[in-house]
Formats: C-alpha cells, structure tokens, sequence
C-alpha cells in the first residue's frame, strides 16, 4: 500500500495570499494535482501540521474546499503555527478529547495521528490527556503494524533552533512508552522543513520539505535562515511485512521529465 506526505503547507488567512514570494495556496494545489496524476493508488495523503500559517479561521476555510474536491483522501494533523479551537470549527469529525488526535485502521494496519501543538508555543508536547489516549490506542493495536504521525520531530534534527526551542518537549516519555511495543514500523513528522531520514531502535522516521519555504541546513548557526529549494512530497510504500520505502518526489520540476536510458 501507499500514502504521501505533505507537511507545513502554511495556507494564508487572507484572499490574496503571499509567503515570501510564494503563494501557499496554489503550491498546495499543485501538489495535489501532482499526486493525483501520478499517484491514483494512494490511500491516503497526510498533512502533518502548519496547515495555517497564522492559525485563522479562512486558513481552515480554504482546506476544507481543498479536501473536498481532493480525489485522494486528505488527512490533516496540527503543528505550531495552527489553531486548534479554528480548525475544530471545519473538522469536528477529527477532534477527540479536545485535540486533533485519530486512527485510521487500514489492511490491518493502524496510522495514529497525533495532535503535539503546545498553544502559544513553538515546541511541542503531549500532555497527560494525549499521552493517555496514546497509551490506548498502542494497547489496543498491539496485534497490528503500527504508524505514527506528528508534526514535532522527536528526535534532533541538528538546527540549533530546532532543537533548542522548537523541539518536541515530550520525547523522553514519548519514547519510553514507544519502547514498550515492537510493532511500531515508522514515525512520518514535518516541522523542519526539510529532508531528513532517522531511526531509534528498530522505528524509522522520516520527514520531508514544506510546499512552501523551506529551513536551510545551516548546522554551526544559532540564527534560522530559509531558502527557495524545490518543494517536495513524500512517496511511502508499505510492503507485506510492514516495512517503508520513502521516495521525494520536486512536484514543481516535472517539466524537465524526459524519455531516455540510464
């Protein structure tokens, strides 16, 4: 099976959107227009956070019209640049407990959508009502192939801001309780606006660029510095034994497609 990964698409609350030169609606269109040509076979796309990127209400208006008229089902999680209470108002149907949290069962496998967004704060975290639902959902699906979604990245990304002030506060617990299941395949996370390919223990982990702007990798700077690097979304195939194989697919550079041998 198949799904793809979009992250940090930062939709503007305003009717003439502009993000640093780029228009963050039409590059989330295009994405999707991408992956509905070439990847009919999905089951699902994933938005993991930063849907909005000042959290209001239009931001969520605009998705909304999005998901509708997508032909591949769109799941969205909240990182922090969202509103939770605004988003709840368009997707009531995904709010459980008072967060964005869900499962979706699917060829026995179980994807398990986490809500990490801490109000007012750029780091993440899981409270004690989102841990305990957490800690539910593992019990219940120990029997199946497991798969998490977040928008914190929960291990270092090694941009210092990244990890010293938007990091994901909750990763000592969120990994102690993790290490008590070996059924779980792969964490999908976005934030860093960027590529990146991790492991602990036997989890993979991944995430991929923002349709929008991306962080530079700047390592040795305190400071964060963006760039215009090619967006792209993520290809994640699921083989019979639960494994992922990850594919990053420049959405905007299919024109330099061609035919030939390699």
């Amino acid at each position: 099976m198949k799904f793809i990964h979009l992250t940090d698409t930062h939709i503007l609350g305003k009717e003439k959107p502009s993000l640093y030169g780029l228009n963050p609606d039409l590059m989330l269109k295009k994405a999707i227009k991408s992956i509905e040509a070439m990847h009919k076979d999905a089951e699902f796309i994933v938005i993991t956070g930063d849907i909005s990127n000042n959290g209001k209400n239009l931001s969520y208006k605009k998705l909304k019209t999005i998901v509708k008229k997508s032909k591949i089902r769109i799941l969205p999680i909240l990182g922090n640049h969202d509103c939770r209470e605004n988003f709840i108002y368009y997707f009531p149907k995904l709010e459980e407990s008072g967060f964005i949290q869900y499962v979706r069962l699917i060829d026995n496998k179980a994807f398990i959508f986490l809500d990490t967004l801490s109000t007012d704060n750029a780091y993440g975290e899981l409270c004690d009502i989102r841990l305990d639902w957490l800690k539910v959902q593992l019990e219940k699906f120990k029997n199946n192939h497991i798969y998490i979604f977040m928008h914190h990245h929960p291990v270092e990304c090694g941009l210092y801001r990244m990890d010293h002030y938007a990091n994901f506060k909750s990763a000592d617990i969120f990994w102690d309780l993790l290490s008590g299941y070996s059924n779980i395949k792969h964490i999908t996370f976005g934030h860093i606006h960027g590529i990146q390919h991790s492991a602990k223990g036997c989890i993979s982990m991944h995430s991929t660029k923002s349709t929008t702007f991306q962080v530079a990798y700047l390592p040795t700077e305190k400071n964060e510095y963006l760039t215009n690097e090619e967006p792209t979304y993520a290809i994640v195939t699921i083989n019979d034994d639960g494994d992922t194989s990850i594919r990053h697919h420049q959405f905007l550079t299919e024109d330099r497609i061609f035919t030939g041998r390699y």
